[in-house]
């Protein structure tokens, strides 16, 4: 194997088998982890997110993530969010964007059926919360 390739083992993942589950970062969803983590120890996550409550007033808070590489895809409905550099930004179904390393941001709205992927490197990274 090549330096700069992820190692990661076969793995199939069944809706079925891994629901979603609550008591992630955010109180107002749930997630749906996709076992990328352990097919590749720790290398990359990859996880199912889907809103359960309103989106707060004031949004999520000003926040960055910790992280070597951050994707998110819209898989279902709407969503508005504010990024460093960039000003507020609107999403819709199938929308994808990458967030640099330490991109200050704050999700600021999100429809009822908010549904997103979400891939990281690495699989664990530390969420710094601002506004608190």
């Amino acid at each position: 194997m090549s330096e700069g390739k992820i190692h990661s083992d076969f793995m199939v993942n069944r809706a079925k088998d891994n629901p979603f589950v609550s008591g992630g970062l955010r109180v107002y969803r749930e997630y749906r982890d996709l076992g990328i983590g352990n097919a590749t120890n720790g290398k990359v996550h990859a996880h199912i997110i889907r809103t359960t409550k309103p989106c707060p007033e004031g949004g999520s808070g000003l926040h960055y993530h910790d992280v070597d590489f951050q994707m998110v895809m819209i898989l279902k409905g709407q969503s508005r969010v504010w990024f460093e550099g960039h000003g507020e930004v609107e999403f819709e179904e199938g929308d994808c964007w990458i967030q640099p390393p330490g991109i200050k941001h704050n999700v600021l709205y999100y429809s009822e059926d908010y549904e997103l992927l979400e891939l990281t490197l690495p699989e664990h990274y530390k969420t710094v919360q601002l506004d608190e």
